[in-house]
């Protein structure tokens, strides 16, 4: 091929490359599609290839010619994105970092370390409230956005981010209104106020058993070091009871790491999987590609495993006979009722890895950093003390009416929300207005509650830990909408009420029967240091001295 040729093809491959996107990748989602792209794409170079070596017989020569069409097309359709993304897109009035309008990679590269919520709120205080943090993506931060895009008006959906979890179908991603509605009306059914009674007998006996290892360590720790209590990572024993709580509401099954006082190698798993899902969650085509194409190479993989591990429980829990006191038996009731069918397997086992996800992460988070604060804060953890030393903690009405301990976990959740920048929406096609911001249809809306909940348009000294402000200062609460730990409307989490008891009962339980206090000049700074957004929050390890109380 001479010169004048080839630069006729290459400029031709090039039209070609923009023409593809300003046609075809423009359009809808491609997120799910990189399999088939690079599959597709491969193809036709090979063909071509073979194509270009049948007419000129010399296989470099092919090489080069195929070499120049496919960079070619390559440059055209990524300089017809970048372009367009940049200088014409219906989102380039919105300001944010330069590459950010660009690609999500850059959010990928910034996140390596796990900080996205304090990136987010960085970006917050360089960029204001209205961030374009991707492409097609908004970061809002003010006290309206959760109920505006979770209120029971709303009209908005799951964004892409979602499908991140596909093949496997759990409610918490289901990203059709229908499915994740009836999926619902089958988990409501196993969060009766009859089911909360038998699953807080549970919460009970793990919690006593969390507290009795405890006060086995202090007499080990007092035999050694002469009355001075026990050092424990409090950050690990809480986990530890979190997933032993949901072992048995999934399963009807104790991972025992209580017990055995060590981590469960499958719940290791899963916590080094969310650790991947966590890396590449602003990018899911990245993670679909990965998974698609080498599933046990890529990150995920652990993900994967654990997913494995919990069909595996999930097939012996099918066998057990009889009703069982856990939220497993309402999953399993609706899958043998629709006659087992192999699509409903696949809601049945994601649902069940959902229960220990999300009921365990929520849980050990508040509970972990409650912990940090009755050791940093000495009045508010003897005032607390005061309220519940004579009651009887084993009375759940008595316990919600405990109004400094209700307190003290809001401000918990208010500074230190579970999922602290997840949730991500997608507007109605239509669009919509916020603030009198008009915004487009079809865009992914990030409302990161870490930054809402501190606002200081919302709460004076909003990064200050003040319970007061919930009940005897009511007014550093200037503006509680924001405050939505749980999220809200109908994507709100169902299992909130259950995780109120057991947040309410492990403090309770442990403050009265221990001294909590800090180990000498550790001051928790491991917690923070090593503090990681994953989609939930993954604290760093605390160490905490414990004593009997006299």
């Amino acid at each position: 091929m001479d010169c004048e040729a080839s630069s006729h093809v290459s400029l031709g491959a090039a039209l070609l490359g923009v023409l593809s996107h300003l046609t075809i990748f423009i359009r809808g989602e491609w997120h799910m599609q990189g399999r088939a792209i690079i599959t597709t794409y491969s193809f036709l170079t090979i063909a071509l290839l073979c194509a270009e070596y049948c007419r000129v017989n010399d296989f470099s020569s092919a090489i080069r010619a195929v070499w120049h069409v496919t960079g070619s097309y390559a440059a055209g359709l990524f300089s017809s994105i970048i372009i367009y993304r940049k200088y014409f897109h219906r989102l380039r009035h919105f300001p944010g970092p330069p590459l950010a309008a660009i690609t999500k990679l850059w959010h990928v590269w910034k996140v390596l370390d796990g900080k996205n919520h304090l990136l987010l709120d960085e970006l917050f205080k360089n960029y204001g409230s209205v961030i374009r943090t991707g492409p097609e993506e908004l970061t809002i931060i003010n006290a309206a956005i959760p109920h505006i895009i979770d209120g029971q008006k709303g009209q908005f959906t799951k964004a892409t981010f979602y499908d991140i979890f596909l093949p496997n179908l759990t409610i918490t991603a289901a990203r059709n209104v229908d499915d994740h509605d009836a999926r619902r009306r089958i988990w409501e059914r196993g969060f009766s106020p009859k089911s909360l009674t038998v699953y807080e007998e549970r919460i009970i006996h793990y919690a006593e058993l969390l507290s009795t290892q405890i006060e086995n360590l202090v007499y080990e720790g007092d035999s050694i070091n002469n009355c001075k209590g026990a050092i424990i990572n409090i950050t690990d024993w809480i986990s530890w009871f979190s997933f032993d709580v949901m072992g048995e509401f999934a399963f009807s099954r104790s991972f025992r790491m209580l017990q055995d006082r060590k981590w469960h190698s499958k719940i290791r798993l899963l916590v080094d999987g969310l650790g991947a899902v966590g890396a590449v969650s602003p990018v899911p085509w990245l993670a679909q590609l990965g998974m698609s194409i080498r599933p046990r190479m890529f990150l995920a993989k652990d993900w994967l495993s654990l997913l494995q591990w919990c069909r595996e429980c999930m097939d012996e829990r099918l066998q057990m006979k009889g009703e069982r006191s856990d939220v497993s038996h309402w999953l399993v009731d609706a899958y043998i009722k629709n006659g087992s069918q192999q699509a409903d397997r696949a809601w049945l086992d994601g649902d069940a890895a959902t229960v220990i996800v999300a009921g365990s992460g929520t849980v050990s988070v508040v509970l972990t950093f409650a912990f940090y604060h009755l050791a940093r804060d000495p009045p508010q953890r003897d005032r607390l003390f005061k309220e519940i030393k004579d009651i009887d903690i084993y009375d759940r009405s008595q316990l919600q009416n405990c109004t400094n301990l209700n307190a003290f976990i809001n401000e918990t959740l208010r500074l230190y929300p579970p999922v602290p920048t997840g949730g991500n929406r997608t507007t109605p096609p239509t669009g919509v207005t916020i603030n009198n911001e008009y915004i487009p249809g079809g865009v992914t809306i990030v409302a990161p509650k870490y930054s809402i909940h501190r606002l200081e348009s919302s709460y004076a000294s909003a990064d200050h830990f003040i319970p007061e402000r919930w009940t005897t200062r009511q007014d550093m609460v200037k503006d509680n909408r924001g405050f939505a730990p749980f999220s809200l409307g109908k994507f709100g989490c169902i299992g909130k009420s259950l995780a109120m008891i057991e947040m309410r009962f492990v403090i309770a339980l442990l403050l009265k029967k221990f001294k909590i206090e800090f180990q000498g000049s550790d001051k928790g700074e491991a917690l923070f240091a090593d503090l990681k957004d994953q989609f939930t929050f993954a604290p760093g390890d605390l160490l905490l001295r414990f004593r009997l109380r006299e």
